[in-house]
């Protein structure tokens, strides 16, 4: 493996960073985030009390996602994902005669999870990549999934969306949003040209283009047009959106849903000073009008399995 410089160009300066680059001369800071590549297994450790506590800039956009969400008062819905509960909670009053099952891996956004649950909520620990070892096919009347899928190799979406088809009963729907390219574009030299130095590994994420997803999910049986008369179109879209963030609210979101994806793949004895030096250069990050807010890149999708 060798070494280049790239310059990087954002709102305050020019700087050039280190990035891998392989024996081919592809840029691994740019192949790592789209493609997202890692082995199998692959799973940073959250904590679900601070991912909890760091979620406001995900419950402002609530209503956003739920304008072009069908569900029905008796439907039984699955939560890909669910994290730390709280989104999943706000679902489950919209389906109050049904139920919403919540699926994510780690065990301690699951404790925090089932410590807010209503009633007609329950959870399963499992990953995105496992569903159909847990669920029947036809389990439920619609699936759907926030702010996970850039978390997950970009090599495991196929089968994923296969999964997901089989579990949707026939005429049901799939919502999905997550980070999509362009997220986060103005941070990730920073947490890149730390890491590297640290020994740590480019940025850990997924981020795809809508043509790509599209692709993907019609390659899996999915398609963009109700079977029901009265049925929302379907699209697959990509949608910029600037999140607030003060400069505590920016250090907080790193420390409970960012650094983790880096520390993974890092030597364990280099955290603290990772963690240091990032916190450390954050001013670099205040945009010109003095705000930490970030500039999301989402993909927006809601698609339909056949009748």
């Amino acid at each position: 493996m060798t070494w280049s410089t790239l310059s990087i160009v954002n709102e305050k300066s020019i700087s050039n960073i280190e990035t891998y680059v392989d024996g081919n001369g592809v840029d691994r800071l740019h192949d790592a985030v789209l493609a997202g590549t890692h082995p199998d297994g692959w799973l940073p450790t959250w904590d679900g009390a601070s991912y909890a506590a760091n979620t406001s800039h995900h419950r402002a956009l609530d209503g956003w996602f739920l304008q072009h969400f069908p569900s029905r008062r008796d439907d039984v819905l699955l939560d890909i994902g669910c994290g730390s509960g709280d989104f999943t909670a706000v679902v489950a009053e919209l389906v109050a005669d049904g139920e919403v099952v919540g699926a994510e891996p780690q065990a301690s956004l699951l404790d925090h999870a089932r410590a807010v649950m209503r009633p007609n909520q329950r959870f399963e620990q499992v990953s995105a990549q496992q569903l159909d070892t847990v669920f029947p096919r036809d389990s439920f009347d619609a699936v759907f999934s926030r702010a996970v899928f850039q978390w997950i190799p970009g090599q495991d979406y196929p089968g994923i969306f296969s999964t997901v088809r089989q579990l949707i009963k026939p005429g049901g729907w799939f919502r999905l949003e997550c980070g999509g390219a362009g997220n986060i574009k103005a941070i990730l030299p920073l947490l890149a040209e730390v890491s590297l130095r640290h020994a740590g590994p480019p940025p850990p994420w997924t981020f795809l283009d809508p043509g790509t997803i599209l692709d993907m999910l019609q390659a899996a049986g999915f398609v963009l047009v109700s079977p029901q008369a009265d049925g929302m179109a379907g699209y697959v879209n990509s949608v910029a959106q600037r999140r607030p963030f003060t400069r505590e609210e920016l250090i907080g979101w790193m420390r409970s849903q960012c650094f983790q994806g880096f520390e993974i793949d890092m030597p364990p004895g280099n955290h603290a000073a990772y963690r240091a030096e990032v916190e450390d250069r954050i001013d670099e990050l205040q945009r010109r009008d003095g705000t930490y807010d970030l500039t999301y890149v989402r993909i927006d999708a809601l698609v339909y399995r056949p009748a």
